[in-house]
């Protein structure tokens, strides 16, 4: 059960695996996330992004979702807020999630961080599922994401089924309100949770529930039929598929096709899904490090796609991090989102998955998040500009990006406290780095004072990475200098420690277009205690 949460209130357990976690209970209720005061440019809806926040000038969704690259991204487990009610008080499920208590005592807390902006529970409000989604639907559209799979495992009589119900609802209400930019909902069966149910010998009666939400017109089709996603489907054999499209098909009259997101993608595996894959798409589920060799599994796996009739859509993605799986993911701050999208876009490929949207507890959630700000998000501005133009964005004003680690790799934990100390997933080394990544109209020089020590570069125009060596007990602090004036001058919003009692290995980032957010992550666990 998740800390703070009431017998009562607690959902049944998700044993992911890969993605372990226990699943969060009851929704929280939302409001917008899109800052009201960042009005948009001309010619854009109002929940898209101002140019102000940018290093360019992004163009309107509309236009961008008249190409044909698209862009989507995995939504799971964390709407933006998630609360319960007792008598006249709120309770907000993330604050104890965040304290290392009770049953993650042993691994510091359940997240390291949270959605923002941090939003006051009201005390009514009858559409609260719809405004969460619908503040997630604006908030993705905004930097290019053209619709969520959305991911699901429980039946209608569980209260997350509300999950679904309420995102397909506000995806409609968005697309009524933007019909030449929609967004798109495309259901995603995790085959993983339901192998180890009672799911696993229900093929046909999941497919009854799924198709109660037919109806829905944002519901994403591809060669006009429905598109249904699916996390590890190779968890399940095909002749569960068989069944469940059968039974779509003969029963309700829905024409389907899979989007395979493949744990292993084996030849064997894709082999035993292509029925079902044909003409829709499959992905793999792999966040990478950044020294990884991010072309080499790209290029093998759209060759069979495209020898097969099954076109590839590879994950892009910029961290990862797992206190219950004891690893973290070295990224060197903004190198692996880059290199990802960066050979999605050279590959050609027609749609990207990006992993994920939402999963906090996976710390690789790209919503605006306590941790990493907007620094992420707002690069995902630029990336999908990228890949739906086909033209690298020029960029029209500087902006300093900043990630480090709130402390070294080195420090070690209480381990009467910890289980274990954390280790790098695929025992890549830590990088205890203070690392810059300036969008520079023109050439200058990036400065970095790290532990009192300046360290600079000159450089040229461009998307321009540079870093150097984080020190403890200090706040890192960018320039952008330029004959000889100081044009950014940018402070960390996190301080760094000397001593720790458990680890926090997630990276913090933020950038100079932005305020420092309210309800910055910007302590340790042990601050954490209630």
């Amino acid at each position: 059960m998740a800390p703070g949460v009431d017998a009562d209130d607690a959902q049944e357990p998700a044993a992911l695996g890969e993605r372990d976690a226990a699943a969060p209970p009851e929704p929280g209720e939302g409001a917008e996330l899109v800052d009201s005061s960042s009005q948009a440019a001309a010619g854009k809806a109002p929940f898209e992004l101002s140019n102000a926040l940018l290093p360019f000038d992004m163009p309107a969704r509309a236009d961008l979702a008249s190409s044909g690259y698209k862009v989507f991204a995995h939504w799971h487990n964390f709407p933006i807020r998630q609360f319960s009610r007792s008598g006249g008080t709120a309770r907000d499920y993330y604050v104890g999630w965040l304290q290392p208590t009770g049953q993650y005592e042993g691994i510091g807390g359940w997240l390291r961080d949270r959605p923002i902006p941090i939003l006051p529970v009201p005390p009514s409000e009858a559409s609260y599922l719809r405004s969460d989604m619908k503040a997630d639907i604006q908030t993705a559209a905004a930097v290019g994401v053209d619709g969520f799979l959305i991911n699901f495992w429980f039946p209608p009589t569980d209260s997350r089924w509300a999950w679904l119900t309420n995102m397909f609802a506000a995806a409609d209400e968005f697309n009524a309100e933007n019909p030449a930019a929609p967004f798109h909902v495309i259901p995603n069966v995790d085959s993983h949770i339901l192998s180890g149910n009672s799911g696993k010998d229900e093929p046909r009666t999941r497919a009854d529930h799924i198709a109660r939400l037919k109806h829905h017109a944002s519901w994403m089709k591809m060669g006009g039929k429905y598109l249904i996603g699916s996390f590890r489907p190779e968890a399940l054999p095909a002749s569960w598929y068989a069944e469940f499209f059968d039974q779509l098909k003969t029963v309700h009259g829905m024409d389907a096709v899979l989007w395979g997101t493949l744990l292993s993608p084996t030849e064997a595996n894709r082999n035993a899904l292509k029925p079902f894959m044909a003409g829709a798409a499959f992905s793999r589920w792999d966040n990478l490090p950044y020294n990884a060799n991010f072309s080499s599994s790209l290029s093998t796996l759209k060759a069979w796609g495209e020898q097969n009739g099954v076109p590839y859509a590879p994950p892009v993605s910029h961290t990862d991090h797992r206190p219950t799986s004891g690893w973290a993911l070295e990224t060197a701050g903004f190198q692996t989102q880059y290199k990802s999208w960066k050979a999605a876009i050279d590959s050609g490929v027609k749609m990207v998955q990006i992993l994920t949207w939402n999963d906090h507890y996976e710390g690789h959630a790209l919503r605006p998040n306590s941790a990493m700000q907007y620094a992420a998000y707002d690069m995902t501005a630029y990336y999908t500009t990228w890949f739906k133009t086909r033209r690298q964005p020029t960029i029209v004003r500087d902006v300093l990006y900043y990630a480090h680690r709130m402390h070294l790799s080195s420090a070690q934990p209480d381990l009467t406290k910890q289980d274990r100390v954390f280790t790098s997933k695929n025992n890549v080394p830590f990088l205890d780095r203070v690392f810059a990544l300036g969008m520079l109209k023109e050439g200058g020089r990036l400065q970095i004072r790290s532990g009192g020590a300046d360290h600079a570069k000159d450089v040229g125009a461009g998307m321009q990475f540079f870093d150097a060596p984080l020190r403890v007990n200090d706040r890192p602090k960018l320039q952008l200098l330029r004959n000889g004036a100081t044009v950014i001058d940018l402070t960390s919003a996190f301080p760094t420690r000397s001593s720790i009692v458990w680890q926090d290995l997630m990276y913090r980032a933020g950038s100079s277009s932005r305020p420092v957010v309210v309800g910055v992550q910007d302590d340790l666990p042990q601050d954490r205690l209630p």
